[in-house]
């Protein structure tokens, strides 16, 4: 294969979209963004979040009261000098037609944001680190 074939043929098959399909059991199905400068956790919308002991109780983007066992919980620098402490879960998905196990997500209010879930440098390592910018699922 020539070099642009071969360039071609890795993004189509093996890179992760700016914009992906993902799709979590108990949460269902959800636009996530690959976020290339997230090197903490990937990121789950989540409200009412309540943690008692270790399950992290919360309200997912389709309006199912969901838990999950706490695995963590992560200090972000979310920029001014502030820090958001959040709970971190671990959960299945399938991203990209790929099956993957365990996956950590820290849980957060995304209202506001147009994307409720995104995809950090961990899990787009996952994936060879390629990141196709014109694929938009």
């Amino acid at each position: 294969m020539r070099f642009i074939e071969l360039t071609n043929f890795l993004l189509d098959s093996h890179a992760l979209g700016l914009i992906e399909d993902i799709l979590i059991p108990g949460i269902g199905k959800l636009k996530a963004k690959t976020d290339t400068g997230n090197e903490a956790h990937n990121v789950l919308h989540g409200t009412d979040i309540k943690i008692s002991g270790k399950v992290v109780y919360f309200k997912c983007p389709n309006g199912n009261n969901v838990s999950f066992p706490l695995k963590d919980i992560v200090k972000i620098h979310i920029g001014g000098g502030n820090i958001d402490k959040r709970p971190v879960i671990a959960c299945d998905c399938v991203v990209n037609n790929k099956k993957y196990s365990n996956v950590l997500f820290s849980i957060t209010d995304r209202t506001s944001n147009t994307y409720k879930v995104l995809l950090g440098q961990d899990f787009i390592k996952l994936n060879g680190g390629l990141v196709n910018v014109t694929k938009e699922d």
